[in-house]
């Protein structure tokens, strides 16, 4: 017999290490595997195996298995027992695997479980293809539109219920199914609860300025004047509100005079009644604030002189820029500050963010830091803008990525989103997934509704999600139907940008390790989406999203061109790539040599 040389004899040390790291990792979640669905408890054995290996630095190990012509574990997410084994026979000189009877977790019998479990949340693989398409629906749909989504190989609806009503969203969901159902064509619907998504609001209101423009061509040339209507109370829109008593005896020709907030001086001419209104027009552009004084002339004569009318206040706005310094308060605080102030609708949180943690705001816009915590709010100061200075409206969202900010609870508008989506839908998608108990508060909710095989997508957009990512999944495979989303766009937010293509690395191996599907989302191809064209890098974005099992399109007014765009580049792909798994077919190229 011939004895092993030193190096195969350490290399078999090392697999043995790793395979009794994997038992008693297996030892370790032995309670939470215990609580897995049947169907999904090798997939909770298998994840245990998984947070063991991934929990040691092996890549020198897996440069000696390559080098001696075995696997290197970079494809062991499914299987990692099976594949340890077969390695340990290999070494052995057995050339088979030394397993007991009862291990059944091979190459094949893993990925039967990710096509199983795939299948389970998407429904049928689409034709010509294993990757599902998923996407974004507007707020309203026609049947042409979802005529046109289905022939371009749309597979998934998301309904964002962030907007529209609960009439919208079922309206949504059953156009979309007549039509795929029209169309012979399997279709599932998802429906997205907003989840506890912070936005912040500038606090005050600022003089309302309306911009009446005069209408140009190309170069510029004027092509027609400024046409504004004359009426007591302004109604929206290009008017002017002058003092009521002038209405009744306006006449065509008479002229108004003013002079704009700019300080120039500009004239109307009336034109005549339209509509009860009466309309007057001047060739010059203007900007208007309340209460400018304006006089009333007839040929030579004056006839009055007055004030145009009150416009509505508008919302505050936030100037900010690198150095500048903010503040966040709870709602209600309408104490006088110097500075601009920020209201956050839940202040509670508050009290968890502490100085030197970060502030992001308007998807990373603004980058800012807590300079002073207080009962009081935070004291923050702009680190990073975008450019010079960032107009910031209320509403836009602010994170808080360095901050143990976990809400724990099912708002009205999560619950109201729901009960539609078991109703009208195939399942939702969990927005903001922090923790375990976030998975288990919509998952219970499931399991009461006696819905059987009604899905649940877990968005991953948060950091709190990364740290807390294998109790997740163990709680995961307590259920059906589910997969993961990598949300892109929130999770760039919260970790960084450069972070960002690490973990959705990371987060797609963990899918696989728990034969769970995931899904490739935000901004892909959205150029073509938006205007038809997509960029390089996003046809190369597109092409390494075919190793998740679904990608998410965003909306826009070219979104079936996208969607043809992915399905086709996802047919191409598959021939050459599957999962991790370069695949050898041959190469047109190579006969040239």
């Amino acid at each position: 017999m011939t004895t092993a040389t030193p190096d195969i004899l350490a290399l078999r040390g090392t697999i043995a290490e790793l395979l009794s790291a994997i038992v008693a990792e297996e030892r370790a979640q032995a309670g939470r595997i215990a609580l897995a669905l049947p169907r999904h408890r090798q997939s909770a054995e298998n994840l245990a195996h998984y947070l063991a290996i991934r929990n040691r630095d092996v890549h020198r190990l897996q440069l000696d298995l390559a080098a001696v012509g075995l696997s290197s574990l970079g494809r062991s997410e499914g299987h990692v027992r099976d594949l340890l084994l077969r390695l340990d026979g290999w070494l052995s000189g057995r050339r088979r695997r030394a397993v007991d009877p009862g291990e059944r977790l091979d190459w094949a019998a893993a990925e039967g479980l990710l096509h199983a479990n795939t299948e389970a949340l998407f429904g049928p693989r689409p034709e010509g293809r294993h990757v599902h398409i998923m996407v974004t629906a507007p707020e309203t749909i026609t049947d042409a539109w979802a005529d046109e989504l289905l022939a371009a190989g749309a597979n998934l609806l998301r309904i964002n219920a962030a907007h529209g009503t609960p009439e919208a969203w079922a309206a949504t969901a059953a156009t979309f199914k007549a039509r795929a159902a029209a169309r012979g064509r399997p279709c599932r619907v998802f429906i997205d609860l907003p989840g506890p998504k912070l936005r912040a609001d500038v606090v005050g209101q600022r003089e309302a300025v309306i911009h009446l423009p005069r209408h140009k061509d190309r170069l510029g040339r004027p092509v027609e004047p400024t046409i504004v209507g004359l009426v007591a109370s302004y109604g929206g829109g290009p008017q002017i509100p002058v003092p009521q008593a002038w209405l009744a005896d306006l006449a065509p020709n008479d002229r108004l005079e003013l002079v704009d907030s700019g300080g120039r001086r500009r004239e109307l001419t009336v034109i005549d009644r339209q509509g009860g209104e009466v309309r007057a027009s001047s060739d010059r552009s203007l900007f208007l604030t309340s209460s400018l004084p304006i006089a009333w002339w007839r040929g030579d004569r004056l006839l009055a002189k007055g004030e145009t009318g009150e416009l509505p206040a508008e919302p505050a706005v936030a100037l900010l820029g690198p150095g500048d310094p903010f503040l966040i308060r709870p709602p209600g605080d309408l104490r006088e500050s110097s500075m601009p102030v920020l209201s956050l609708p839940e202040p509670h949180l508050l009290a968890r963010v502490k100085a030197g943690e970060r502030v992001v705001l308007d998807d990373a816009k603004l980058v800012a830091v807590v300079e002073e915590a207080s009962p009081e709010g935070l004291r923050c100061r702009v680190k990073h803008a975008t450019s010079e200075r960032v107009k910031l409206r209320s509403g836009k969202g602010v994170a808080f990525p360095d901050s143990d900010l976990e809400h724990g609870h099912l708002g009205a508008h999560d619950a109201l989103a729901l009960r539609v989506a078991l109703e009208h839908a195939d399942g939702v998608g969990v927005s903001f997934v922090n923790t375990p108990e976030d998975v288990s508060l919509v998952g219970q909710r499931i399991r009461e509704s006696g819905r059987q095989g009604f899905g649940m997508i877990l968005k991953l957009e948060t950091r709190s999600a990364t740290r807390h990512l294998p109790a997740i999944l163990f709680e995961a495979l307590q259920y059906d139907a589910v997969g993961l989303m990598i949300a892109r766009g929130d999770l760039a937010v919260e970790l960084s940008f450069e972070r960002l293509a690490e973990m959705q690395e990371e987060i797609l191996w963990f899918g696989e390790a728990c034969h769970l599907p995931v899904i490739w989302a935000t901004q892909v191809l959205d150029s073509a989406a938006r205007c038809g064209l997509p960029t390089r890098a996003e046809i190369t974005d597109a092409a390494m999203s075919m190793r998740a099992e679904c990608v998410m399109l965003n909306k826009g007014p070219q979104i079936a061109v996208a969607t043809r765009m992915l399905a086709d580049i996802i047919s191409k792909m598959e021939a050459h790539q599957y999962k991790k798994r370069a695949l050898y077919r041959k190469l047109a190229m190579a006969a040239g040599a």
